[in-house]
């Protein structure tokens, strides 16, 4: 009689479940070969196992493709269409009366402005995609799992060294043991078992349960208080849990010290009452020397002797870049008479002129693809006003000369780089222009680097070689007539 109760015990209660067949496969084409005829068969719920990603498996087997890409599109246009609407919300609704909005007019401004909210509407779409992602992906392979009914099977261990196996499940509707059992055979499996289930495996641990509850319980008592506080009111100053991270005595670079008052004796670092002291005249900061003059201001060092001479850079240019000569043929009386003219009117006041390098430094190679380099570098920053062919015509310099006609502007017009008295000008003095400015131009030394200052230089004295004559320039008596150019020689 205890017997029979026993097993009527047992039978109501199982302990194990059948989950089907594992084959064992010794090679890939075997396992592909295996899921295809399994496929074929009817078979519709089976896995295959292999140590490395197989090509072909998902096809053998009818894995079909994951709705996983469409689960993370519907979370993340869902998040950012939230998104905006909590923006919308909070910016431009004041109707509810539990969590009214801040409807506050700025300035005028519309209280709510898409362009404004595409960053908080992006940033929760790419969260929210990437949870939806990972937590997805968990759902969709039924994860976690707290045991795998197949690693208390031996053979299957080798599942990630040199073996492949095919799991036909007991659920599927074409399953049979003795059957499914010979086809595994005919499809040439080298060993086939039984998977079985220990069903103990499904029960999660009673300790992890009762910690789980009274953790979720200590989880939801912060939100109460803080919802309680929020709507309330204390005279009660407010809890500080890092005080010192509240009331630090904190210094900031260049700004006066925290407890600085005029009315009252200074206890500061510094009698100024800044937090931090200026730098001393004179101070470099680490890496920034420029103690190379010719190359970093352009001229040459005091102890060098300026002899007065400017550098023939016409052959030079004209047969490193093949730039066609097109100045004017004049006598050497016309000549003469540009080097007169271009010697501009020295103001006896005016500090001297420093001594100008004639010939580009030695750390600025004189070459084609510098030429092209400053060609890109002017067409950027000069050609707004200097035009592209250095005439002073540009865009920026003729709407401003129109307005200066009709009395709405002042404007000084821009120089023509084919001005006698720029042609003349050492590449130093050139550069000490581009870098300082001077006259109404002004400094480019925080926008163009220094290499590429040298090279839109280099630039314009390749544009100064082909001989373009601007219209704003008179010609020079004695030198023919020429029709002024409107694009630099090819």
């Amino acid at each position: 009689m205890a017997d029979h109760n026993k097993k009527k015990t047992e039978s109501d209660h199982p302990v194990s479940r059948l989950v089907g067949l594992l084959a064992q496969f010794d090679d890939p084409d075997s396992l592909i070969h295996a899921g295809t005829h399994a496929r074929e068969a009817g078979y519709k719920k089976m896995d295959a196992f292999t140590p490395f990603p197989l090509h072909g498996i998902d096809e053998a087997i009818g894995i079909r493709r994951t709705w996983l890409p469409f689960f993370v599109l519907a979370i993340g246009l869902s998040a950012c269409a939230f998104g905006l609407f909590l923006q919308y919300y909070s910016n431009a609704g004041d109707w509810s009366p539990i969590f009214p909005g801040y409807a506050f007019m700025i300035s005028g401004k519309p209280l709510f402005s898409l362009p404004a909210n595409i960053p908080v509407a992006f940033e929760i779409t790419v969260l929210s995609s990437a949870f939806a992602a990972f937590f997805g992906m968990w759902a969709l392979n039924r994860l976690p799992r707290l045991a795998n009914p197949l690693h208390r099977i031996s053979r299957f261990r080798r599942a990630t060294n040199d073996r492949f196996f095919l799991l036909l499940e007991a659920g599927d509707e074409k399953y049979d043991s003795s059957r499914s059992r010979q086809q595994l055979e005919e499809w040439g499996a080298t060993a086939i078992e039984e998977c079985n289930e220990d069903l103990t495996d499904r029960e999660f641990p009673k300790v992890l349960k009762m910690a789980g509850l009274i953790l979720v319980f200590l989880l939801m008592i912060p939100p109460v208080l803080i919802f309680r506080a929020s709507g309330g009111t204390s005279r009660a100053p407010r809890l500080h849990f890092m005080p010192d991270m509240d009331w630090q005595d904190k210094y900031k670079s260049q700004v006066l010290a925290p407890d600085f008052d005029d009315s009252v004796k200074h206890t500061g670092l510094f009698a100024d009452g800044r937090a931090m002291r200026v730098p001393l005249p004179g101070t470099i900061a680490l890496g920034k020397l420029e103690n190379d003059t010719e190359y970093h201001r352009g001229f040459l060092p005091p102890q060098s002797s300026y002899t007065g001479e400017l550098p023939v850079l016409g052959e030079k240019l004209a047969g490193q870049f093949n730039l066609q000569d097109e100045k004017p043929e004049g006598t050497a009386e016309g000549a003469a008479a540009v080097q007169e003219g271009a010697a501009a009117p020295q103001d006896p006041n005016a500090p001297p002129e420093p001594n100008w390098v004639t010939e580009f430094p030695a750390n600025v190679p004189v070459s084609r693809e510098l030429v092209e380099r400053g060609r890109q570098r002017f067409e950027i920053y000069c050609s707004a006003c200097h035009g592209y062919n250095g005439n002073g015509g540009g865009l920026i310099n003729q709407h401003a000369m129109a307005l200066a006609v009709n009395g709405q502007a002042a404007w000084t017009a821009a120089k023509s780089l084919h001005d006698p008295t720029i042609t003349v000008q050492p590449v130093g003095r050139i550069f000490d222009t581009m870098t300082n400015g001077r006259n109404t131009m002004g400094p480019y030394k925080s926008q163009i680097p220094i290499a590429d200052r040298w090279a839109i230089v280099l630039y314009v004295k390749a544009l100064q070689e082909t001989g373009i004559t601007p219209a704003v320039i008179a010609p020079v008596e004695g030198a023919p007539e020429t029709t002024p150019a409107t694009k630099p020689a090819e």
